[in-house]
């Protein structure tokens, strides 16, 4: 069974005990009651994560559906994506990103602007500025803002004029000024100027007025010669509202244009890249520098600032200013917003930039689940689960763990595309919102969810003007140059009319601008497109508004366009030329001319392209998706197309399977990921048609990528389903079982692991599969040793494994049965066996160049270096697994390195490092299911607590930790837990707690020979003894923890055995001793950069000035310095 080690709940605050900021203790699972979460650990979590993982997160999405059963794994109990601490506002900061409709006072702006040089064309550089807090000036003093705006005006112009540049009459409203110049220099001389005499200007009043100013150059679209429109204005329309007053800032177009011609002094400085709220792709943002110019101001209020994962959008958004500011007021007022209309009618889009649109409102950030993909209504819950990063967890709801995790955020929730899964989604709106008050969801639907208090919000239809300029900026993507007048202008206007101003429809006409005029159009629209009137209609009159213009943009292909584009309907994702080439041949369309038919629906609009995507990658729009699925099933195609397009993907797979271990795995890997959505299309229709052997083969090719992409939910999901069905013993059998016990190993279903490591080993033996019994020996062995303790079993059982991979040549199989023969040393410190192993180890790796392995190898490296007191060395490798983890992308060893670089910087006193490290992990294992290190990770922040004197927090983390991992097995992190325990009683007082978990603890030790926990847990035994006065007891305990310890090369664990001997000999008055041993330890200790807890420091401050006392100061130090003089193994004789 799998077990989750976190509750997503936090259930107490616990006074702060560090230096800085609280504690907080989230509950862990039922038992666990507490983990450290510490102050600002919200804001610092995902930026934690992406720098442990290289990427913002797994998922398992495309699994199988009806088994909702997570994998062992964290869950830091409390909402992710806190990070109000980043959010710049600034209250009285005018926000609009309007080129009109900007508030100020229309009084104060002149009539006209009338001037006799015609405005710039073509590549055009527009300034555009307006005043920082112009509201609150207006309100503050009228008559004097009046007076300030008109002189405003009077600077700006001349700066304008005087350096070159036009402004439009009427161009912006309020306070806004725009300026266009034909070279892009004489505009950043116009700002810098502008900016200097607002700076020198003696305002009315005492007002102090400051303007943001914002440079962009691009192509210009003059709307006839009075003023601009289009993109590029907008664009710099967008950066301006990210400025602050004061601030000039440039595009990267702008800069590049300026940046060797720019005013003496003059100077531009990288504000880096940031995502504008137009939602486009990234801006690399410039600010102007000039000694007279104001230099620091705070970042820029770019979406950068706000947690969101709003998806860019490739074109731009035109015709809703109105429903933008009034979206803005009604997800002000009311919590559950449905966006409603016909499908295109641009609810998406609206809704897109609705929410970036509010995003500073919400701290906790704004998530974006798209539910299109998503066909199974079970399956709701668990998309906005994995769009927040939560953690399944087994025997319990998704939309429970949703409540638990969101009851205190502040985030707004868009649900996109739900029409098909109603009542899901109303049940799940329902429940956040009655247990999440600060919560607030906005649902795009083509009808209501019908939840209490839901305000339906109908997107309507673009009005004459708007729906024109759409389809003039459309048409002029496809045929540069196009412009709406004259005639054309009617047709247009008709065409818009027509298509009832629903943006789909109008983009799609405006495609064909490519190959027919206007007129052409709306003749093709009098003869095909249907309009529903009058009478009964079975479904909403806009569904089939929309429905008929795609079905007459469908009847304009020819036989072989509409076959290739129904059968490309089966793709999920997207997809490649490649695939498309193998998934759709077949009648009418032969291989050869799918690129030219491909070709020619990327002309029309029909198949999306991403020109940047170095495979060349191509989608439907799920409008046009949906239309093409169901030509598809007309035609009776959807079998075979299926069945093409699992055995495509099932090649796929197994060509990948041997790569994965190779150099180039990286892209393997990388590419599988890309078509996780269509493995998933692929395994659903191996279930779905009872293909027990391609769903067998499937899952068997992708175990590595489960692992190595941390798909290990699916994965198992997957196995499960495909195992069901046993048509007896077989090698892909055999195999498959392997797989599925290597999966349920690392995503921590231990009664899954239980099933199939033992079924694998007697399935390979039986078929005589030796590359499969190689593999299941080994995993047997993990099993014995990690879980049962049963190490020379288990050791027998991995040396089988690498001995008969060597036979066999697969040096896969050999790295992993060589990592694992490592562990089995390091269980017992045998760092004697462990060399040798460890060097082979190393030389399989590199030859394979396997990241994968390489990771381990630090890790293993630094795991020794640790143990053994090369602090320095342990801290190097484990950076180097880290670095490894990166590349590779996904989880392989990152849990374990971070919680032992955690434990590396509190052993060296860098506890506050330790602390900013260990707490972000347990929330980056909570949000990827990275159990691997949480064995590891539990204790390491236990230990910290107890050393920083909070150990009754340490008991209450700790105990059910301890509980859940006993009925395991799991005897070295039990071992470790108990000690961590034993001491966090033994600080309370807790005596006979603490014998009884140290007694357990020195036994669970002893099973697996292991001298690193025995020695801690015989010495704080000693420690117990001798609170308890029973001096000689502690003494023989603490001489038997130094002898094991001494006995591995523990060094730090030797020298806190010789400073409690120390100790001890001053109670027995044997102070020559005792100060003998203090030097010896002190030596040992600053060769290691060892430190002492800070809950020690009073104990040994105490011990070691007795004994000064009781020699005197020179005798003391003799003493002192002849035992720093000593060797370890002369100390410890």
């Amino acid at each position: 069974m799998r077990f989750s080690l976190i509750e997503p709940s936090l259930i107490s605050t616990i006074a702060g005990r560090q230096r800085q900021g609280e504690l907080l203790l989230g509950a862990i699972s039922a038992e666990i009651k507490s983990v450290l979460v510490h102050g600002n650990a919200a804001d610092v979590l995902p930026q934690e994560m992406t720098a442990l993982t290289g990427v913002q997160g797994t998922s398992d999405e495309g699994s199988l559906p009806g088994d909702g059963t997570p994998r062992l794994g964290y869950n830091a109990g409390r909402p992710r994506g806190n990070l109000g601490s980043l959010i710049v506002q600034e209250k009285g900061v005018e926000m609009s990103e309007q080129i009109d409709g900007h508030p100020g006072s229309p009084s104060a702006r002149p009539a006209t602007f009338p001037s006799s040089t015609p405005l710039p064309s073509g590549v055009v550089t527009f300034l555009l500025s307006d005043v920082e807090g112009s509201t609150r000036l207006w309100e503050d003093d009228e008559d004097t803002m009046g007076a300030a705006i008109a002189r405003h005006y009077e600077l700006l112009d001349a700066a304008i004029t005087l350096h070159g540049g036009v402004r439009p009459v009427e161009q912006g409203e309020g306070d806004s000024v725009v300026g266009a110049f034909a070279q892009p220099s004489d505009a950043v001389a116009a700002a810098l100027h502008a900016q200097r005499t607002f700076g020198d200007e003696q305002w009315p009043g005492g007002q102090v007025l400051r303007i943001r100013i914002a440079l962009h150059t691009g192509e210009a679209q003059l709307r006839g010669n009075d003023y601009y429109v289009g993109r590029t204005v907008i664009r710099c329309a967008r950066l301006r509202a990210v400025a602050h007053g004061g601030q000039t800032v440039l595009s990267g177009a702008t800069r590049d244009l300026v940046a060797d011609r720019l005013p003496d002094d003059a100077d531009l400085r990288d504000l880096g890249s940031h995502r504008l709220k137009d939602l486009g792709a990234p801006e690399r943002v410039w600010q102007l520098c000039h000694p007279d110019l104001a230099d620091e101001f705070p970042p820029l209020r770019s979406l950068n600032a706000f947690a969101n994962n709003l998806p860019t959008q490739l074109t731009s958004f035109v015709g809703r200013d109105a429903e933008l500011a009034e979206l803005r007021t009604v997800l002000e007022a009311d919590r559950l917003v449905t966006l409603t209309g016909a499908g295109g009618a641009g609810k998406t889009r609206l809704a897109v930039h609705a929410a970036a649109d509010v995003a500073e409102r919400h701290p906790d950030g704004v998530r974006w689940v798209e539910l299109a993909p998503v066909s199974s209504p079970d399956a709701v819950p668990y998309a906005v689960l994995r769009t927040f990063g939560f953690v399944e967890e087994e025997d319990r709801p998704p939309t429970q763990t949703l409540c638990e995790q969101l009851a205190g955020s502040d985030a707004l929730v868009v649900l996109d595309n739900a029409e098909h899964v109603l009542e899901p989604c109303a049940q799940l709106a329902q429940a956040l919102l009655g247990a999440a008050p600060k919560l607030r969801i906005l649902v795009t639907s083509r009808e209501p969810l019908g939840v209490p208090g839901e305000l339906t919000w109908r997107v309507p239809s673009l009005d004459d003007a708007a729906a024109t300029r759409l389809f003039s900026e459309r048409a002029s993507q496809v045929r540069p140059g196009f412009q709406v007048e004259g005639s054309e202008g009617t047709a247009v206007a008709q065409i818009c009319r027509r298509l009832d101003g629903l943006p789909l429809a109008i983009e799609l006409a405006a495609a064909r601008v490519r190959m027919m005029p206007p007129a052409r159009i709306a003749a093709a629209l009098d003869d095909r497109f249907r309009l529903l009137t009058g009478g009964s209609r079975t479904v909403l009159p806009h569904q089939q508004t929309l429905e008929t213009s795609v079905a007459w943009s469908h009847d304009l292909l020819d036989d072989a366009e509409r076959a290739m584009l129904r059968r490309l309907s089966v793709f999920a994702g997207g997809f490649t030329l490649d695939a498309a080439e193998h998934v759709c041949t077949g009648d009418v369309v032969d291989r050869y001319a799918v690129l030219d038919l491909l070709t020619r629906l990327v002309d029309k609009s029909l198949v999306q392209a991403d020109v940047d995507d170095p495979d060349g990658r191509y989608w439907l729009l799920e409008t046009i998706k949906f239309f093409a699925r169901a030509r598809l099933a007309e035609s009776g195609e959807t079998d075979p197309i299926q069945e093409q397009h699992r055995d495509y993907f099932l090649a796929l797979a197994e060509q990948a399977e041997p790569e994965l271990v190779k150099a180039d795995g990286l892209a393997w890997l990388d590419r599988l990921q890309r078509e996780w959505d269509n493995l998933s299309a692929a395994a659903d229709w191996c279930e779905a048609t009872a293909a027990h052997q391609p769903f067998l083969r499937l899952v068997t090719a992708l175990t590595l990528f489960f692992e190595l992409r941390s798909h290990l939910a699916a994965g198992g999901r997957w196995f499960a389903r495909a195992l069901t069905h046993d048509e007896g013993p077989s090698a892909l059998r055999a195999r498959a079982l392997w797989g599925a016990a290597h999966v349920a190993l690392y995503g921590g279903d231990f009664e899954a692991l239980g099933r199939y490591a033992p079924a694998a080993l007697a399935m390979a033996e039986e078929v005589g599969d030796e590359a499969a019994k190689c593999r299941a020996l080994n995993t047997n062995g993990v099993v014995a040793i990690w879980l049962s303790g049963e190490v020379d079993q288990g050791r027998a059982a991995i040396e089988h494994s690498v001995t008969l991979s060597r036979q066999l040549k697969d040096n896969w199989a050999l790295c992993n049965g060589l990592k694992f023969a490592t562990i089995s040393r390091m269980v017992e410190e045998d760092y004697v066996g462990l060399a040798p192993l460890l060097a082979d180890f190393k030389a399989v790796s590199e030859a394979l160049s396997n990241r994968f392995f390489m990771a381990w190898y630090h890790t293993t490296v630094g795991w020794v270096a640790m143990h053994r007191g090369d602090f320095a060395l342990a801290e190097q490798e484990m950076e180097l697994a880290l670095a490894e983890d990166k590349e590779l992308g996904g989880a392989a060893t990152a849990g374990i390195v971070v919680a032992q670089l955690g434990e590396i910087e509190a052993q060296t006193g860098r506890y506050e490092a330790a602390q900013s490290r260990l707490v972000p992990f347990l929330g980056r294992v909570a949000a990827t299911g990275d159990y691997l290190g949480a064995p590891w990770g539990v204790p390491a922040l236990a230990r910290l607590l107890i050393g920083q004197g909070a150990a009754a927090d340490a008991v209450d983390m700790i105990v059910g930790f301890v509980d859940l991992l006993r009925p395991l097995g799991m005897p070295l992190n039990v071992s470790e837990g108990l000690n961590a325990l034993g001491a966090a009683h033994l600080a309370l007082g807790n005596e006979a707690a603490a014998a009884e978990a140290l007694a357990d603890a020195k036994a669970q030790a002893a099973s697996i020979s292991n001298p690193w926990l025995g020695g801690q847990a015989t010495y704080l035994l000693g420690e117990l003894a001798r609170r308890r006065g029973e001096l000689d007891e502690a003494e023989r305990l603490h001489h038997d923890a130094l002898s094991m310890r001494a006995s591995s090369g523990l060094r730090p664990g030797v020298a806190e055995s010789l400073e409690a001997l120390a100790g001890l000999a001053v109670q027995h008055d044997r102070c020559a001793e005792a100060a003998r041993l203090f030097g010896a330890a002190s030596t040992l200790r600053d060769q290691m950069g060892l430190a002492r807890w800070p809950v020690q420091m009073a104990g040994y401050d105490s011990d070691v000035t007795n004994t000064r006392k009781a020699l005197g100061e020179d005798a003391f130090a003799a003493a002192w310095a002849e035992g720093a003089a000593l060797s370890v193994d002369a100390a410890v004789a």
